[in-house]
């Protein structure tokens, strides 16, 4: 993890540390499904922007198992190639998340609810190359999954018993992979 990241998620952890400290003890939505959309950025293969979804189950106020997807375009560009560049070609990336674990909750009586989680999954790296000229035509697609352990930090702000607002911090480890991907988004429980 970079310097910078570690940096933020440092201080990302004290903040919401610092902001459940007043209150006493949260909602207990057990028996239910939480879905979540979110958005925000992924780095550490650069900076690009990240969208993803979420189900979770609590089993008690304090354990939920969850699943969870997330898309991230890498890097597109077009190029020309050969002797006079007539041959015209076009490059993408991009990463699918696919993990689970469980997210330790810590309940107060305020709206926030923070959390840390733990969890495994895979990350699938992709790319193509299309190109195209001197009478032939070309598709490249290949991908590359790794196996990838993560560790999570977040808060829920509940605006309503059902529906909320929610930030989180990933650290991803993997053997050829290490990134961070920051989120905000929505969820709404299911009772």
């Amino acid at each position: 993890m970079h310097r910078a990241a570690q940096r933020s998620l440092v201080l990302f952890i004290a903040g919401l540390i610092m902001a459940g400290w007043p209150a006493q003890a949260q909602q207990a939505d057990t028996g239910g499904i939480i879905g979540a959309i979110n958005a925000g950025g992924l780095f550490g293969l650069g900076t690009h922007g990240a969208a993803g979804a979420s189900l979770a189950s609590p089993v008690t106020k304090y354990v939920v198992p969850f699943i969870e997807i997330s898309y991230s375009p890498l890097i597109s560009y077009g190029y020309t190639y050969g002797s006079n560049l007539t041959g015209k070609g076009l490059y993408s990336s991009s990463l699918l998340d696919l993990n689970g674990g469980i997210k330790i909750r810590f309940p107060n009586k305020g709206n926030w609810l923070p959390y840390v989680g733990l969890g495994a999954g895979v990350l699938r790296f992709m790319s193509s190359t299309n190109t195209s000229g001197y009478g032939a035509t070309a598709s490249v697609n290949e991908t590359n999954n790794q196996v990838a352990g993560n560790a999570s930090l977040g808060a829920l702000y509940y605006v309503t018993q059902n529906l909320g607002f929610g930030i989180e911090v990933k650290g991803y480890g993997a053997q050829h992979a290490h990134l961070v991907r920051t989120t905000m988004g929505a969820f709404f429980q299911i009772p």
